[in-house]
């Protein structure tokens, strides 16, 4: 494995680790659990056991259709950023129009024992934002690795997906007094009431779906 190849991957999982669904539940139970640190743990088992799986079944799955489908990763790969570019579009339009903010409720049957499949529930609803995966995944068939290197990889950005949060969740265990005001402060900013317009946030958008168009013509054809 090159080291470009390496940093590219830890690219893409220090990306994917931004994930607020997670975040936000993370924070949710910790303000709103009876037993936080069990219900906590529980969860980012959960959801880093459904995560890994889902990366090695991809991994194998599509590891398979390119030794079966001639050019597969090429295709694969055209796909996964015409994709994030209409996504990126998507994104960007929503954010010239005010919306309703969605709320962070935990239900009512999470707790210790439940939380793990909470967990799997929460990874398979933010799979729609799993480019970033994907073209890990990618990358790995196309640069031939064996599978065992292959699996320690996805295992390691596993690790780096879920660090966030476990640290958010870690301090908040360990300040719960301290920092409950700041979270539910936090919380309600982002979960309650409309969201204004955001011009900024909107050309981000547009222009991350242009850099991903540009990177298909340009370099993947």
């Amino acid at each position: 494995m090159t080291g470009g190849l390496l940093w590219s991957l830890t690219g893409l999982a220090l990306l994917d680790s931004v994930n607020a669904a997670t975040i936000w539940i993370v924070i949710v139970i910790l303000l709103g659990a009876r037993r936080p640190a069990p219900t906590g743990w529980a969860f980012m088992l959960g959801a880093f056991a459904s995560f890994l799986v889902i990366s090695l079944m991809f991994y194998f799955g599509l590891s398979f259709a390119d030794s079966v489908l001639d050019g597969f990763t090429l295709w694969l790969r055209r796909l996964l950023f015409a994709g994030l570019a209409v996504a990126l579009i998507v994104m960007g339009v929503r954010r010239l129009r005010p919306r309703e903010r969605k709320g962070y409720t935990l239900p009512s049957w999470v707790n210790a024992w439940t939380a793990v499949p909470f967990g799997l529930l929460a990874t398979l609803g933010d799979l729609p934002n799993a480019f970033p995966m994907l073209l890990a995944v990618e990358r790995l068939i196309d640069a031939h690795i064996p599978a065992p290197a292959a699996v320690a990889v996805l295992i390691g950005y596993t690790l780096v997906y879920a660090l966030p949060a476990a640290l958010i969740l870690a301090a908040g265990l360990a300040f719960n007094d301290e920092l409950r005001e700041q979270l539910q402060s936090m919380l309600k900013g982002r979960t309650t009431g409309t969201a204004a317009p955001s011009p900024k946030t909107a050309a981000a958008c547009f222009a991350g779906a242009a850099a991903s168009l540009a990177v298909l013509a340009l370099w993947i054809g």
